[in-house]
């Protein structure tokens, strides 16, 4: 199968890779929210920012590196409530800089969320996207 593969034209490898990393194959849509988030760790609160947000988890960027454990507790400040969740780190990007400042970026998923706090999300992030 590989030597099929290799000797096929480029442009039928494509269709085969389709669709593969697109939005379009996550499980919720994401939407680009800018909320103030602080993280509980076993050191103590590291203070962080998302990017965007789903009804899944989120990507969130903070300047310190958070020393989290498996699971963790991060709170979203949104201008209508807080909203409190349990989640657990997808990946992790070492330090970057962007001008003088420097920061971390990860992916977090959604451990646990109450119900009340999950419709509420799920209505904000269908009124960005």
């Amino acid at each position: 199968m590989v030597k099929q593969l290799i000797n096929r034209p480029v442009a039928k490898l494509s269709v085969l890779f389709s669709g593969f990393g697109s939005p379009e194959n996550r499980r919720h849509a994401r939407a680009r929210i800018k909320w103030p988030v602080v993280m509980t760790t076993s050191n103590g609160l590291v203070d962080g920012q998302t990017h965007n947000v789903s009804l899944g988890g989120a990507f969130i960027r903070c300047q310190e590196k958070p020393d989290l454990e498996d699971n963790f507790r991060l709170v979203m400040s949104t201008k209508d409530r807080l909203v409190l969740v349990n989640a657990e780190i997808v990946w992790s990007n070492g330090r970057k800089s962007e001008g003088k400042s420097a920061y971390h970026e990860m992916g977090i998923r959604f451990t646990k969320i109450s119900g009340n706090d999950r419709t509420f999300l799920s209505g904000v992030i269908s009124n960005h996207t």
